[in-house]
């Protein structure tokens, strides 16, 4: 139970559902998380009940009381039938607009391609699989109840109330899971909530007899096992901006040490006040090429802000060694095509995958390119983590649909660079908010591990040719200039430094990916591996196939503003190693002939 939801319904290791929850999204989408005031809890034997009360932060205020109650015959031995019963009441003070309010109940991204039964608030009843590619648009509609297979031969039903509810794919916003909410996307929004007006939602959870213990069986280490070279590592980049043309030369020197794939820099139509020569100086600084992103207003004007800007670079002499023009109808690739001769060019959207997966009219491009965020709704620790794990559907998805063109992901970072859907939440950068445009974490050890992990999900994907993450300066920012001091690196640039040079990718098992991110590179004969530990506590790790490290370092919570730590060959000695919190550590190490994965390694 946290702030109200209740998370990670299992049978052991096996998630069924991941969460229920009463939840509002403002005019512009952004999610306020509930504040509990009172917490009233019973348990027995066989059950519990938990009463919250509680109001949602925003003006007017909307009161909320939350009954949860579980029940179940056999104390957990997997006898009998286990059943919760979510119920929410929500009442606001006074009138207020809102794209959605009320129950949403959460299915893992594990049951992808599990049969489900639904019955519809119509009467119909239709039988299907979840979803394996993203598909764009919801896959149920008009819901009132779900069955579905949580492990072969075993089925678990919701049963929901209060209001019509419809289903979509939470990887199109890079959330690793299924949901399900009330009030379809179809019907208009914002609208109005009345006065005093209660919205009443609830959801039955049923797991008929389970028949599997619910005593949970982890193995006591994560197994890791590193195969042959298998593809080539995505080029990675980092994004600029426009005023780190003034960057001081202290950050001229970190760019040099660096060494970034690519440098992304992305205008709007209207920025004619770039400093050309100083984005210059940060190229060859960086010893890199550009890629630019144009968005323009409206695309039948494109031709003009694209020779505005050939002009512009041409006479600073800067070429561009890619841009992707939005929107991207033939219209603006032609121009760019016209304009940048020299140049790849490319399109797809500004914005999140689910802009691309839902997009008509793109043009002949040379690559699709998108951007992510983990926190479109949500902002807790677990949840970013996880998210990475959706990663992989977006490559599968963008393959199906286009087999022969490049896909180019960013600039991405923990926080929302921009929003399509409305404005963004204030913030001063020191709170975790969903969909706000600064993250805390971005420039802690936290931040180097999701980037670890991002990198690794893509890379391990393979048919992705270009990564943008975080950028130079500014709140996502790798380095930071302090007056009066020394310029002060950030975690994630000491991870990025490994990630610049192009390298092989040696194909990886790792049997519990939501715990540990794992990226094993080849270059010229050296084998480096990569470890992130995604979780708040110590974890045990088992290689598979690597002989005693002969040099190791590691990123944790003592040294993560000074780089790199060797560490103590007997500490970190392979077959087994242990990672802090966040923590991310570097093995080179000679390695074993057998390719084959060991017992029980998940790929």
């Amino acid at each position: 139970l946290q702030r109200g939801k209740l998370l990670h319904i299992r049978c052991g290791e096996r998630e069924i559902w991941h969460g229920v929850a009463f939840v509002f999204r403002d005019a512009d989408w952004g999610t306020p998380e509930p504040v509990i005031e009172h917490v009233d809890l019973s348990q027995s034997p066989d059950g519990f009940r938990v009463r919250l009360e509680g109001h949602f932060p925003v003006l007017p205020v909307i009161r909320l009381h939350i009954d949860i109650e579980g029940s179940g015959s056999g104390a957990g031995e997997g006898e009998g039938d286990w059943r919760v019963r979510f119920t929410a009441e929500a009442v606001p003070s006074a009138d207020i607009l809102c794209n959605r309010i009320g129950l949403c109940v959460m299915h893992p991204m594990s049951v992808q391609g599990a049969r489900v039964d639904i019955e519809h608030s119509d009467g119909r009843r239709s039988r299907s699989t979840f979803p394996s590619r993203i598909p764009p648009w919801p896959p149920f509609m008009l819901i009132r109840a779900i069955r579905h297979e949580w492990t072969p031969g075993r089925w678990a039903r919701c049963e929901l109330a209060g209001d019509s509810f419809e289903m979509e794919d939470q990887r199109n916003n890079s959330d690793a899971s299924f949901k399900t909410y009330s009030r379809s996307n179809m019907m208009p929004r914002p609208y109005r909530l009345q006065a005093g007006v209660a919205i009443r939602h609830s959801a039955d959870l049923l797991v008929p007899t389970p028949g599997v213990s619910a005593t949970t069986d982890r193995p006591a280490s994560v197994a890791i096992h590193v195969g042959d070279a298998v593809g080539s590592l995505p080029r990675v980049g980092i994004e600029i901006a426009a005023s780190d043309a003034g960057a001081p030369e202290e950050v001229h020197a970190a760019l040099q040490s660096l060494q970034p794939g690519h440098l992304h820099l992305s205008l709007s139509e209207g920025d004619d006040t770039i400093n050309w020569a100083g984005i210059g100086a940060l190229l060859a600084a960086a010893n890199a090429r550009l890629r630019l992103d144009l968005s323009v207003a409206d695309s039948s004007q494109a031709r003009v802000a694209i020779e505005a800007l050939s002009a512009a670079l041409a006479a600073a002499r800067v070429v561009p060694e890619s841009i992707a023009v939005f929107p991207s109808d033939q219209r603006a690739i032609d121009a760019a095509r016209q304009a940048f001769p020299a140049s790849a060019i490319g399109g797809g959207s500004a914005h999140f995958f689910v802009q691309l997966n839902r997009l008509e009219g793109l043009g002949d491009v040379d690559f699709v390119s998108f951007t992510t965020s983990p926190i479109v709704h949500g902002a807790d620790d677990s949840a970013v983590m996880l998210s990475l794990q959706s990663l992989p559907s977006m490559v599968r998805t963008l393959h199906a649909h286009n087999p022969q063109r490049p896909i180019r992901v960013g600039p991405s970072t923990i926080a929302a660079r921009r929003s399509p859907l409305g404005n963004q939440p204030r913030v001063d950068g020191t709170r975790r908010v969903a969909l706000a445009a600064q993250d805390p974490r971005c420039r802690g050890l936290y931040g180097a591990a999701w980037t670890l992990g991002y990198v690794a999900q893509f890379a391990n994907a393979g048919g992705v040719e270009a990564l943008t993450l975080m950028s130079l300066l500014g709140p996502c920012g790798i380095v930071r200039c302090v007056a009066g001091e020394r310029l002060v690196r950030h975690p994630v640039y000491f991870v990025l430094a490994r990630l610049g040079a192009a390298a092989r990718v040696c194909g990886i098992a790792v049997s519990e990916p939501q715990r540990v991110a794992a990226l094993a590179l080849d270059r010229d004969g050296t084998r480096e591996l990569l470890l992130a530990n995604l979780t708040g506590e110590p974890v045990d790790i088992h290689l598979d196939g690597w002989a005693t490290s002969t040099r190791a370092w590691v990123l944790d919570a003592d040294c993560a503003q000074h780089g790199w730590q060797p560490q103590d060959p007997r500490a970190w000695a392979a077959p087994q190693l242990r990672l802090p919190p966040y923590a991310v550590g570097r093995l080179e190490s000679a390695y074993l002939s057998d390719p084959s994965p060991g017992p029980g390694a998940i790929l």
